[in-house]
């Protein structure tokens, strides 16, 4: 009975209720699909840009020192490389220098050359005559002192990062680093929990990718909870509207529910069926917002994969948002519901009865 009378009320043509069921409908739809799209764009260009950080500047994890040896034998599904980091100054500006291998597997994409010399992006390249003068500072046998170092350029470079990164860094050959040189060990592509458990037994000092990216990290999750602050401002909208719903529907149906009371319904079995009525609605709403959802990132994702203009978008739906939305709406109905069935309850039987 209680399921029949829930399914009765909810789409009931009667009082209006079906096209106040239907653009409650629609609403929850259509907020989930905004919500859901937009999610889904904005965690992808984070992940996308995180993942061109870690495999371009800052790797999943940095160890202090030359270590390849030791923790290529610790990590064998893993890419592990030595690098050494620097500073030099030219005619044109200050730049960081990075002193590489030929296993050095930074993301560079060379478009010119090689690596065997200077490796420098386009930016420096334009404005020299194929060499470039380089001040670095160098160990001697008194102290160190600041030398100039002549370099013929062999190749050109650039990264996925941009230009934050290539306009400032500069390659060169492992060879050309001397004790000056601030050298690290770098590991791609593993479990950092689990790698950064073993470096702590080893005793050695490390540095994540988010630990190199605080600043960085730290400002995407802010911008990320700015965005869920304003996508909440669209569910209180929502919330406001649906609350307005419930409020009518109770109150339309109050000589109804107090004619089932008469007829020996307890008063509880009264109030899930107006719940379950205005629940049917909700989940009407939701699952064609989230059907409707993913089919908005498949045409987006076509959309970006036919157009040469926009990147190449992998869209995925967050379900933990999703959830939590869906959820906060069940609950702020579930409330509302109620609410308004205890402000009917308060009313005597005869006095509902013969409202006209």
């Amino acid at each position: 009975m209680i399921p029949y009378l829930s399914l009765r009320y909810a789409f009931s043509s009667s009082f209006k209720q079906r096209s106040r069921a239907i653009r409650a409908v629609v609403a929850i739809a259509l907020s989930l699909i905004v919500v859901n799209v937009v999610i889904s764009i904005m965690d992808f260009l984070q992940n996308d840009r995180f993942r061109d950080i870690r495999d371009v500047r800052s790797f999943d994890v940095v160890v202090e020192g030359r270590h390849k040896d030791e923790l290529s034998s610790l990590f064998p599904s893993s890419v592990v490389f030595e690098y050494g980091e620097g500073e030099a100054l030219s005619e044109n500006g200050a730049y960081n220098v990075r002193y590489i291998s030929p296993d050095y597997d930074g993301g560079l994409n060379i478009i010119y050359g090689d690596s065997s010399s200077l490796l420098v992006p386009y930016s420096v390249f334009r404005f020299s005559d194929g060499k470039v003068t380089l001040s670095m500072l160098r160990k001697g046998k008194a102290a160190t002192t600041m030398k100039n170092f002549d370099y013929d350029i062999s190749g050109i470079y650039w990264t996925n990062v941009g230009t934050e990164f290539d306009q400032n860094t500069i390659f060169l050959p492992m060879e050309e680093a001397d004790e000056t040189v601030y050298f690290l060990t770098a590991i791609k592509n593993v479990d950092i929990d689990l790698c950064t458990k073993t470096l702590d037994e080893l005793g050695l000092s490390y540095k994540t990718w988010k630990e190199q990216e605080s600043s960085l990290y730290a400002a995407f999750f802010v911008e990320k909870a700015m965005m869920y602050t304003v996508l909440s401002l669209l569910f209180v909208i929502i919330l406001v509207s649906l609350r307005q719903s419930v409020r009518i529907f109770v109150s339309t149906r109050q000589r109804e529910c107090a004619e089932l009371e008469i007829l020996g319904m307890e008063r509880r079995d009264i109030t899930l069926v107006m719940e379950l009525s205005f629940f049917l609605t909700l989940l009407t709403g939701i699952i064609l917002g989230l059907v409707f959802g993913s089919g908005a990132l498949s045409l987006i994702e076509k959309i970006s994969l036919d157009t040469p203009l926009l990147m190449d978008m992998h869209l995925s739906m967050s379900y933990s948002s999703m959830g939590f939305f869906s959820l906060f709406m069940v609950a702020v109905t579930g409330i509302s519901v109620f609410m308004e069935n205890r402000k009917r309850n308060k009313k005597p039987l005869w006095e509902v009865i013969h409202v006209k």
